[in-house]
């Protein structure tokens, strides 16, 4: 393999990474990816939206499929969702692969595991790309190292994205630590997902059960500090989840981190794209809908960047276009995101029984969108119940 031989280096081989070198067309592009296995290990909870299965190319690995979910304050209950399927859950190792593998059959595509990439300053300015191109890659390989200067990088490097930030196009931004356990041997109702708003378990975000089919869930949350003991306490504690994980087994342990907020996604020759860019829901934190539509608009964006020698400039459309789709959506978890900040257990019991007792359940069933909360939540909490949004 001559890494000197790519038009395209992305880093990273999960979906965003993938689907952004699926995108590119009639050029050379190589996927590197740390880790020895794509998929592993599991930073995800797994729950997909019908809109971002099919942004994904509907891959193996499906376990099950949600029609709604519980929503729990701490003294409240409501029940949202119907027959219709509006979710599904998938094994990420399995779903990963299966991308990969898709991604893979093309000829102008390689993927090299193992592989670590540290952005590096070009010097060389002798070509029309070189000279457009401020970034180059040191990639470590099986402990040997490599500079090499491809005409674009890709960073779909994760919530942390060490390629964004030595570029300094990655700021300051909230990052929550996120804890999940898959537990075998429960009985739960397979269909709804269990949302849990409870300061005394979660601070800043919220925690979930999620089923895998018959008798297996993961349970997780996400929160500024201390999540992995905060997890253990709500499965031991809580009085709804104590007695249905009562039975429970766990069968693995995983952990991730969760970006809340975005900057700009293109410097020079370096695109940002998937968590790494910060293109992720800030109500829910599912991020694979807006990646993999993200990582189309990067691909496109590079392959007539490429192909038609534009100047340098060109790329930046592909910050604008993907921010055209989903900053307004994003804005607006960001600002219910402050509202909750400030929200204790007793507002958020008024909220969910101010829904109870004016039969919204009913109206979020017909209106509500996974990918777009902000249709329902400025609806209910905006317009009629006063917050402001």
């Amino acid at each position: 393999m001559d890494i000197d031989n790519y038009d395209v280096i992305i880093v990273g081989g999960g979906p965003a990474g993938c689907i952004t070198g699926e995108n590119i067309k009639n050029h050379k592009v190589l996927i590197i990816e740390e880790h020895q296995c794509i998929g592993a290990p599991l930073q995800c909870a797994g729950l997909i939206s019908m809109n971002g299965v099919k942004e994904l190319g509907a891959p193996k690995g499906c376990v099950n499929d949600i029609k709604g979910a519980y929503i729990y304050s701490q003294n409240n209950t409501i029940k949202v969702g119907n027959d219709e399927i509006r979710a599904k859950v998938y094994e990420r190792k399995v779903m990963d692969k299966d991308i990969a593998i898709r991604v893979s059959k093309n000829k102008n595509i390689d993927i090299l595991l193992k592989a670590h990439g540290k952005i590096i300053e070009n010097k060389d300015k002798s070509s029309f790309f070189n000279k457009n191109s401020n970034y180059g890659l040191s990639i470590n390989h099986n402990g040997n190292k490599h500079n090499t200067f491809p005409k674009i990088i890709v960073s779909a490097d994760g919530a942390k994205s060490f390629i964004g930030k030595s570029a300094n196009i990655v700021k300051k931004r909230e990052m929550l630590a996120g804890a999940q356990i898959e537990m075998a041997n429960v009985d739960i109702d397979t269909d709804f997902v269990h949302v849990f708003l409870d300061r005394r378990y979660c601070n800043d975000f919220f925690i979930w059960i999620i089923p895998m089919g018959k008798d297996r869930v993961r349970v997780g949350l996400c929160d500024s500090s201390n999540s992995y003991n905060k997890l253990l306490n709500f499965i031991n504690n809580h009085p709804v989840a104590s007695n249905l994980l009562k039975n429970a087994v766990p069968i693995e342990f995983s952990t991730g981190a969760l970006p809340i907020g975005y900057s700009k996604s293109v410097k020079n020759n370096l695109m940002l794209v998937g968590d790494s860019a910060g293109q992720i829901k800030p109500i829910s934190g599912g991020g694979l809908y807006y990646g993999a539509k993200s990582a189309k608009i990067c691909g496109e964006i590079i392959t007539n960047y490429l192909s038609e020698e534009l100047p340098i400039n060109y790329l930046k459309n592909y910050d604008k276009r993907w921010k055209l789709q989903f900053k307004k959506e994003i804005d607006f978890g960001l600002k219910f995101r402050k509202i909750l900040y400030n929200m204790n257990n007793k507002t958020v019991d008024k909220i969910l029984e101010f829904i109870i007792q004016n039969n919204l359940v009913e109206y979020i069933n017909n209106n509500g969108d996974m990918d777009r909360p902000s249709t329902i939540i400025g609806e209910i909490i905006g317009s009629k119940i006063g917050f402001k949004i």
